[in-house]
């Protein structure tokens, strides 16, 4: 592999002298989307903007005009779009996106995090141009993942400047008291526009549908770019988000019979009731400084670099019901305190370049990227038993600031990576990459002010190769293979850490276009293997193994259609099985993950006319999820939402909005298990203006 991606450099450097003249004859040419340009956009997720058709892997984007046409304000919102992914609440404030199988990672403007960033609070949409979504095992672009991340990559794309001054106010009241407002300032800071900035700024206050819970958000966005060359350029932006969420909703505790009982059931209560007690409240504040230069270094090589720090304080006191007992209405309440710092310092360099190799333009992507992560958290919990059904009687309690539990770990992890892509005929491109990760893990011991080492695995290389091929002009078929390299914790008898846990994911598809962009079909059939997973071979010591696996298989569908002037229809349906085939658990043969539907459908229509008014309708169903496999009592049937909006775009650059969700006021779980069933929101509108300038 090495030698592949060397080679092409060297050949690259041979030939550069004359590449250029040959480029504008050699280049193969993407068929351009007139129709659809508005509606399919190209990418970047991939280290540099291509069309999703050349990519040989499921990827799907949120762009502009669909945030736009349909006055979407979350990151939720705009994940619940996208082809075989589901979203999951971890509480009002926070979510997990998943895709087969696993929770995905996220990443901004490309750089990758080591843990995820799941289980911290994102930034808010209107800091973002676009959302980027790669399915399946990214072992180029992820690093080296947490365990749970093996489900994909969202890139969320940040705003960018451009020549012209710009503004766009937005204000939307909805249900339950949701009120948000953002403005959006384009201003070029010279007469040519080579120093230009933008700058957001939103606020959102809101109540929830379950009883006493609101949340307070507000932030602010701007970045400055300089071309300070014809060649150069720079970019320096900050961004900056607090959110105060009181009395906060982590969803309902589970009913069983008895305290023997090993039975789940779901607590017949209102979707209004909230079991917290008023006293809970969170507190986040998210801070990020990112520095980018990019660089032409001639018409077909380029470099980019970035380096950043994100700053991210938690601070929370809570109070979570445990399972309810029918027997005696008892539920044993955790309460607790928790402040928690996570500093995070990311860069990368990236140079991409073509040159010319077989007469033909072939182009590669090679870079290194570096990550210091660091949890630094103090905390206390303990818990309290009492009759459940009134949240009031779960008594207040002073924080022992002095007394609390401290824990710190850091995490460094540290990759270089390349990919080679190659034009070996006009309708046959073939893609070979791999990427070296070396991450270690400490803990620190305050007894002794030191690091002491947990996890240490360094030059691990997971490779990649897809190819595409051409039938005809409209259509790409498509089939790839990502390695994957997790470290594990558990330790085997000798005490010894456990080799990290292997496998690899392998998927074949076809992309297609047709009639210039009015029909676009795409399918894929996806296999997965999680191996080496922890095994315990020893119930009654805490030895491990690498014995156990995980397998997970699907299938994912798309079309989207222009049918006739205006009118636009997208569908898509993923299959999904998740199976533990190896456990010391007792599970073997059972759903590794059952929260994710096996089966699911969403549906999507929107009909423009001249006069700028636009009608549309989404419609999302779902097959039945569990909680838990060996609790399979608790869990969501089958269920179907539909969604409505209407726009109308007035003729003074004024547009109004109208969404109505959920029409059928259907009564769901979002979530079953994990810290409590999540009820879905109830029917409920969102109106909305929106002027630009």
């Amino acid at each position: 592999m090495k030698k592949i991606l060397f080679g092409a450099l060297l050949a690259a450097m041979a030939t550069g002298a004359n590449a250029n003249d040959q480029l504008d004859s050699l280049s193969y040419e993407i068929p351009e989307v007139q129709v659809a340009a508005k509606y399919i956009s190209p990418v970047s997720i991939g280290g540099e903007t291509m069309q999703m058709r050349r990519m040989p892997q499921s990827v799907s984007v949120v762009n502009p005009t669909r945030i736009k046409e349909m006055n979407i304000t979350t990151i939720d919102q705009a994940m619940q779009q996208v082809t075989g992914v589901t979203v999951i609440a971890n509480d009002n404030m926070r979510s997990q996106y998943r895709s087969r199988g696993y929770s995905m990672s996220i990443m901004t403007d490309g750089m990758p995090a080591y843990n995820s960033l799941a289980l911290s609070q994102q930034f808010d949409l209107s800091f973002f141009e676009q959302v980027e979504v790669l399915r399946g095992v990214s072992s180029i672009l992820q690093g080296v993942p947490d365990g749970q991340s093996l489900g994909g990559v969202i890139n969320l794309v940040k705003k960018k400047t451009h020549k012209d001054w710009a503004l766009v106010t937005s204000a939307n009241m909805g249900s339950w008291n949701n009120v948000r407002a953002e403005i959006d300032l384009n201003a070029p800071l010279t007469s040519d526009g080579r120093l230009r900035s933008r700058w957001v700024v939103f606020l959102n206050n809101r109540d929830f549908f379950y009883e006493r819970s609101s949340m307070y958000k507000n932030g602010a966005y701007g970045v400055i770019d300089w071309d300070a060359t014809r060649t150069t350029q720079l970019s320096l932006s900050y961004a900056y988000q607090h959110a105060y969420g009181d009395v906060l909703y982590n969803g309902l505790p589970a009913l069983r019979a008895t305290k023997e009982d090993q039975s789940r059931n779901h607590l017949p209560v209102d979707r209004t009731f909230n079991p917290t007690p008023d006293w809970d409240n969170t507190e986040w504040e998210t801070q990020e400084l990112m520095l980018s230069l990019n660089q032409q270094i001639t018409d077909m090589w380029s470099v980019k670099a970035k380096s950043g720090m994100r700053w991210q304080h938690q601070e929370n006191k809570y109070a979570s019901a445990g399972t309810v007992t029918a027997a005696d209405s008892s539920s044993n309440y955790l309460r607790g305190y928790n402040n928690e710092y996570l500093p995070r310092f990311v860069s990368a360099v990236d140079v991409t370049g073509k040159f010319i190799l077989f007469d033909r333009v072939q182009r590669v992507f090679v870079g290194a990227n570096y990550e210091n992560f660091v949890d630094d958290k103090q905390y206390l919990s303990a818990y309290y038993m009492v009759k459940f059904g009134n949240p009031f009687q779960v008594p207040d309690f002073e924080v022992p600031y002095n007394m609390l539990n401290k824990s710190k770990m850091r995490v460094r992890q540290s990759g270089v990576y390349g990919q080679l892509r190659l034009a070996l005929l006009d309708n046959l491109n073939v893609q070979v990459g791999t990427r070296m990760s070396s991450v270690t893990a400490s803990l620190y011991d305050f007894n002794n002010n030191v690091w002491n080492e947990a996890i240490s695995e360094k030059y691990k290389f997971t490779p990649f190769a897809g190819i595409t091929y051409d039938p005809v002009d409209a259509m790409t078929m498509y089939a790839s293979y990502s390695s994957i390299f997790v470290p594990q914790t558990e330790r085997k008898e000798d005490g010894s850490m456990l080799d990290p846990r292997t496998g690899h994911q392998a998927e074949v598809g076809v992309k297609s276009e047709f009639w210039n962009g009015k029909l676009a079909m795409n399918g894929a059939l996806f296999y997965l293997l999680d191996d080496g997973r922890a095994y315990r071979v020893n119930p009654a010591a805490n030895a491990y193994v690498n014995g156990g696996r995980v397998e997970n298989k699907g299938a994912e569908i798309e079309i989207n259609a222009f049918p006739y002037k205006g009118l636009e229809l997208s569908t898509s349906y993923t299959y999904l099985d998740t199976k533990i085939t190896k456990s010391s658990s007792g599970d073997e043969g059972l759903a590794f993950s059952p929260i994710e539907p096996k089966h699911s459908f969403k549906f999507f229509a929107a009909w423009r006319f001249e006069n700028g008014l636009s009608l549309g309708a989404n419609l999302m169903a779902y097959s039945t999820s569990y909680a838990s496999v060996l609790t399979p009592e608790r869990s969501q049937p089958s269920y179907a939402l539909l969604n409505a909006f209407v726009s109308y775009d007035m003729k003074n650059n004024v547009s109004l909005y109208l969404n109505c969700n959920n029409i059928t006021d259907q009564v769901y779980y979002s979530r079953v298990g994990g810290n409590g069933d999540f009820f879905g929101d109830p029917r409920n509108v969102m109106l909305g203006v929106r002027c630009a300038f």
